[in-house]
């Protein structure tokens, strides 16, 4: 009797010691150009990309589901390498690539009942789609013009800038930097400042995420929502000075323009007036409604099942807006790589699986048509995180 008192506290012992080791135990990945490696918190003086407290929410494992109905697993240890030309790397990155390729096909088919908010008609069409580069640049995403009707007698066409977009652009090398978690620890901060143009996002900082995400911005596409609600600061941010914002709304699928000035989906003419009067140099333009759906309309017509129908993401919209003045375009974090970590943003806690696999964009699309517009091969793309979209086709668009 004694002897199994005894084992069964050793077994109690056991188990509490487990416990407490799980507890303490995250993984994350530290990133460099020579070094990539998966370590625990016991065994680094570095800061964990995430640290979560059993109270405050699940932590971040080695192995979780993507989704409830999933069975595709992310595992560091199984799909991450450093050495391109091995075997072993080529085979780990052709494994990944399954995976995320599998995982977002298989989102692409789930079925989806978010209604249509905005009325879209959508008619196959009866001829081939030109390749994917030559119909998003067909899609024409553009921003509106003083010059055009109802802007020329209507009091918002007085706000509109009279500068192009890009300035003097022209034939640039270009960067869409996505607001993923997976930017943490990355340190392509230096490879994004290279680029002419850098584009972000919304209210996406640089500022203490320099190593990872660089410090150089360009133009920033916000939407509607960013202009609109206070919390964003749009008036008093400094993170939206001394750059060319793109500002968008979507509006209804076939709104005249007319018609969308009176209803947008959100009011962010009143900030936009504001914003262009206190900074009358500043270079704040609106994107077209209608060309919106046109990227929308371009990528149902690349995509051989039904789409959300939603408007197309920020990123996607971006690419729209590139496409004519980039000589190539980077997109950093917009495929998931092996850095892919559960967060949403590199810039908050915020654990949510749908920011990169989609919820409420059609953002499985994009990311797989993206990926059929990609030249880098397989280690860039998802094991550095980068791909990268030629524009040498469009002369024969």
């Amino acid at each position: 009797m004694r002897v199994l008192i005894e084992l069964l506290i050793i077994a109690i012992l056991s188990f509490n010691v487990v416990q407490a080791r799980e507890r303490r135990s995250v993984f994350y990945v530290k990133h460099n150009s020579t070094e990539k490696s998966q370590k625990s918190v016991s065994s680094s003086d570095e800061k964990p990309t995430l640290w979560l407290k059993d109270h405050d929410a699940p932590r971040i494992r080695p192995h979780f589901s993507l989704t409830k109905t999933s069975n595709f697993l992310f595992d560091l240890n199984r799909y991450r390498c450093s050495e391109p030309v091995t075997p072993d790397c080529i085979n780990r990155t052709v494994l990944f690539r399954a995976k995320i390729i599998g995982e977002l096909r298989k989102r692409l088919k789930e079925p989806f009942t978010d209604g249509d908010h905005y009325q879209v008609r959508y008619g196959r069409p009866l001829e081939p789609v030109a390749s994917p580069v030559c119909r998003m640049m067909r899609a024409n995403v553009r921003v509106l013009s003083w010059k055009e009707p109802p802007f020329t007698w209507n009091e918002i066409g007085s706000y509109l800038p009279t500068s192009p977009l890009f300035g003097d652009v022209t034939n640039g090398s270009c960067v869409i930097v996505a607001s993923a978690g997976s930017l943490k620890r990355s340190q392509l901060g230096s490879f994004i400042d290279e680029h002419d143009i850098v584009m972000r996002f919304n209210h996406a900082p640089t500022e203490g995420y320099e190593a990872d995400v660089g410090s150089k911005t360009t133009i920033r596409v916000v939407n509607s929502q960013v202009v609109t609600k206070p919390e964003y600061q749009l008036l008093t941010a400094p993170l939206f000075r001394n750059v060319t914002i793109a500002a968008w709304d979507p509006g209804k699928f076939d709104q005249t323009l007319a018609e969308w000035l009176a209803t947008p989906d959100f009011n962010l003419f009143d900030n936009f007036k504001k914003f262009r009067s206190s900074h009358p140099q500043s270079n704040f333009h609106i994107i077209d409604p209608r060309s919106i759906w046109r990227a929308w309309t371009a990528l149902q017509d690349l995509t051989d099942v039904p789409i959300r129908k939603n408007p197309p993401t920020s990123g996607f919209i971006g690419l729209g807006l590139l496409l004519p003045v980039c000589r190539y375009i980077d997109v950093v974090e917009y495929i998931p790589s092996t850095r892919m970590n559960g967060l949403c943003h590199y810039y908050d806690d915020e654990l949510n699986l749908g920011c990169t696999f989609g919820a409420w964009h059609p953002l499985a699309a994009e990311k797989l048509l993206v990926f059929r517009m990609n030249s880098a091969d397989d280690y860039s793309v998802f094991q550095q995180g980068t791909v990268r979209i030629r524009t040498d086709q469009l002369e024969r668009c």
